[in-house]
C-alpha cells in the first residue's frame, strides 16, 4: 500500500531586489519624471532602476519588520531602507499619474505614500487585548489574494519527499513585510522609554517593557529623581554651606 503524503509547515518566500540607482528628489505636483511618471502630489520622491542583487526576505524577517516600523519620517532615512531592502511598493499610483508604461525595472516611490503604509503598520505594533484572529483578519485586509487589488500574495503547493508544501510568495516588499509582522504579532512591543529613537522591538521576554537595558536604566534613573532628587538636592545643599561655614 503506498504510503499517505502529508502536509507540511507552510513557508514564506520572498526575493527582494535591491536598487542599483536610487535617486531622492524634491518635486512639485505635475512634474514630469523620466520613466513616464508625472507627480500627483508635491513631496519627495524615489527613483530608480532595480540591480540583480536579491536578498531573501524571510532568512531575517524580524530585523526587517523592526526596521521599517522605526524608520524616520525623514526622506533620507527612507532612501536608506530602500537602498538596503528593496523598494516597498514599485508603483505609487495614489501619488503620482503613469503618462506612460513603467520602463524596464525602473521604479517610482512617494515619500508620502511610504509613511503611510508605515502608519498602518505601527497603529497594528504592540496592540494589546487584540486577538490573532482579529489581527489575521486586519492584515488580511490589506494583502487580498488577488492580483488586481495591489498587493498580492500567490500560494503555491509544491512537493518533496515528506508530502506537501505549502508556499506563500508576496508580490512586493509590503506585502512580505506584513505576512512577516503576522508571526511575529505576539512579541510586538512599543518601548516605554518615551524619548527612545526606535521604539518598536520584538521581545525576548513576555513582560519586556525596554528595547534594551539603556532605556530602561534612563527610565529608572528619570523616576529616582522624580521622587528623590529635591530631596538629594536639598542634602547636597547642605552639605556644601557647612563646608563653607567651616563645620564640621
Amino acid at each position: 500500500m503506498p504510503k499517505a503524503h502529508s502536509t507540511e509547515k507552510v513557508t514564506q518566500s520572498y526575493l527582494a531586489r535591491k536598487p542599483l540607482i536610487a535617486r531622492l528628489l524634491s518635486v512639485r505636483a505635475g512634474e514630469k519624471l523620466p520613466g513616464g511618471w508625472v507627480v500627483g502630489k508635491a513631496g519627495h520622491v524615489i527613483t530608480g532602476t532595480l540591480g540583480n542583487e536579491k536578498i531573501q526576505f524571510f532568512a531575517h524577517p524580524d530585523r526587517a519588520i523592526e526596521d521599517f516600523a522605526n524608520t524616520s519620517d525623514s526622506p533620507e532615512d527612507i532612501l536608506y531602507f530602500t537602498r538596503r531592502y528593496g523598494v516597498l511598493h514599485r508603483k505609487s499610483l495614489d501619488w503620482s499619474e503613469q503618462a506612460g508604461d513603467l520602463v524596464g525595472d525602473s521604479f517610482f516611490i512617494h515619500c508620502g505614500q511610504w509613511l503611510e503604509s508605515q502608519k498602518l503598520f505601527r497603529a497594528e505594533w504592540g496592540r494589546k487585548g487584540t486577538p490573532d484572529d482579529q489581527l489575521a483578519q486586519t492584515l488580511a485586509d490589506q494583502i487580498p489574494l488577488e492580483p488586481s487589488a495591489g498587493l498580492f500574495v500567490k500560494a503555491a503547493v509544491r512537493t518533496h519527499k515528506r508530502g506537501f508544501q505549502l508556499e506563500l510568495q508576496p508580490d512586493d516588499l509590503l506585502a512580505a513585510l506584513l505576512l512577516a509582522f503576522l508571526s511575529f504579532s505576539d512579541r510586538t512591543r512599543k518601548c516605554q522609554n518615551p524619548t527612545c529613537s526606535t521604539p518598536y522591538f520584538l521581545a525576548s521576554r513576555r513582560d519586556q517593557k525596554f528595547c534594551n537595558e539603556k532605556c530602561s536604566r534612563l527610565v529608572a534613573n528619570r523616576r529616582w529623581w522624580d521622587q528623590s532628587g529635591a530631596e538629594w538636592r536639598r542634602g547636597r545643599k547642605k552639605s556644601s554651606v557647612k563646608k563653607s561655614k567651616g563645620v564640621k
